[in-house]
Order: C-alpha cells, then sequence, then structure tokens
C-alpha cells in the first residue's frame, strides 16, 4: 500500500471513529504525542486508550482535509477539526498530524493544533 492510500483509509478511520480500525495501522511499539502536552503515550495499548478518549471527549468530532504529503517513512495530514464539547460550545482546530512509518506501519504521530475563531452563526 502506498503512504497515500495508508494516509487516506488511515484518515478514514478517524473519521469513523473507530479505534479498533485506527489501531489497525499502528505498530506494537507505536507512540503518540499531542504537541503542547509533555506526556508521550507509548506503545499500542496506551495509545489506543487516549484515541479512545480523544474521540469520546469531543462528541461528532470531524476531521475535514486541507492538504496531504509525505513518503514511504512519513506523511502530513493537514485538516479542520470540527467537533462539539460535551456542553455544546463548538470547537473548530486547525491540526497538522505527523506520522512516522516503519515498515507500512504507523510508528509515531505528532499532533499540533492551533485553536480557529469560532463559526460564524
Amino acid at each position: 500500500m502506498s503512504w497515500r492510500d495508508l494516509a487516506t483509509r488511515y484518515n478514514a478511520a478517524w473519521n469513523a471513529h473507530d479505534v479498533a480500525a485506527i489501531m489497525a495501522f499502528h505498530a506494537d511499539d507505536t507512540s503518540y504525542q499531542r504537541h503542547g502536552n509533555p506526556k508521550v503515550y507509548k506503545g499500542k495499548d496506551a495509545v489506543a486508550e487516549q484515541f479512545g478518549k480523544d474521540i469520546s471527549g469531543l462528541p461528532g468530532i470531524k476531521f475535514e482535509g486541507v492538504a496531504l504529503y509525505g513518503s514511504d517513512n512519513h506523511f502530513v495530514s493537514e485538516s479542520i477539526l470540527t467537533a462539539t464539547k460535551p456542553d455544546g460550545t463548538p470547537v473548530v482546530m486547525e491540526l497538522v498530524d505527523v506520522i512516522t512509518l516503519r515498515d507500512g506501519k504507523v510508528v509515531h504521530k505528532s499532533s499540533y493544533f492551533v485553536a480557529s475563531r469560532p463559526p460564524k452563526v
């Protein structure tokens, strides 16, 4: 599978809110970091647990692709994240994911978020 096919399927699994499908793309020794947070989640179980919290914490989370580029050992996915907080507050963020690949599996995901202006009503 090409890096572009992998990235497209990986992003689709995120939009489906399917943690098992997301984790099928990850190596056992995967890791994840949200920049601005010093915590690095290491190992498939820890990463899956955090991804589940991320998805459940923002009901209706959606990622609209803006740009996708990469090579055989990494890809970068730029998107607009939209969701609603449990209290009903809308969330709009610009997101850049830098994904490191090894043998066709994700071995590290670095996520960079920037809050966007609130949507116009």
